[in-house]
């Protein structure tokens, strides 16, 4: 991965951890969880941000935005998650095939193309896989949600949105679990097991890792 790819892919990580909060701060073992890299990897892409003015890292607790790096997430989210748009509704890829293709056309879109982009979409307020799309002034603002892994059993729930994780959609999509869908969750497996949802419509039980409820976003 290019160092400009991988400058653009952190600070997309970093903006969506800490929900657009700029003084939230991320561990840097969570970046790495997230972007499936080693810890050490984490750590010299963040003494290079921090060199370029973009983070604030503080040993030992974690990493936050400072303007100008909140500034360039929000450019760069909103430009990936316009293409993953266009891509899903214009050109009819799949969720995952329109992630993995925005990734490498994001860093290089200008304002010109992004604001004609966004005109030519009609502003969409959300990307394929259900997270918000900065506003053309950078306002970002989340919907009040849960992550499945944390909702009580019994629970009824609506998708809201997937975390921005090439795997986890390639996963939901082969699994067959959709934005707005309703399910309710069951129960979990016995020894620390997947968790159980069913399908509010069909009733077809699937059985979803930990891991993976836990970049769930629900009601």
């Amino acid at each position: 991965m290019a160092d400009s790819v991988s400058k653009t892919i952190y600070l997309q990580t970093i903006l969506e951890l800490t929900y657009g909060q700029s003084r939230e701060q991320v561990a840097n073992n969570q970046i790495a969880e997230h972007l499936h890299v080693t810890p050490s990897s984490v750590s010299n892409m963040m003494a290079k941000l921090q060199e370029s003015g973009e983070v604030d890292v503080e040993p030992y607790y974690g990493v936050t935005l400072t303007p100008k790096g909140k500034h360039a997430a929000l450019r760069l989210t909103r430009i990936h998650r316009l293409m993953e748009v266009f891509f899903s509704e214009k050109l009819n890829l799949s969720p995952t095939n329109a992630y993995t293709n925005a990734v490498h056309f994001d860093h290089n879109a200008d304002d010109e193309l992004l604001t004609a982009l966004d005109a030519f979409l009609n502003h969409p307020k959300t990307c394929p896989h259900g997270l918000p799309i900065p506003t053309a002034n950078y306002e970002y603002e989340i919907t009040a949600h849960r992550n499945l892994s944390d909702l009580p059993e019994g629970t009824k729930f609506t998708i809201l949105g997937f975390n921005e994780d090439a795997e986890l959609l390639e996963y939901l999509q082969l699994m067959g679990i959709t934005i707005a869908s309703t399910w309710t969750f069951t129960g979990r497996m016995p020894f620390s097991g997947p968790l159980v949802i069913e399908n509010s419509d069909s009733k077809e039980q699937l059985q979803i890792s930990e891991h993976a409820a836990h970049y769930i976003y629900t009601n």
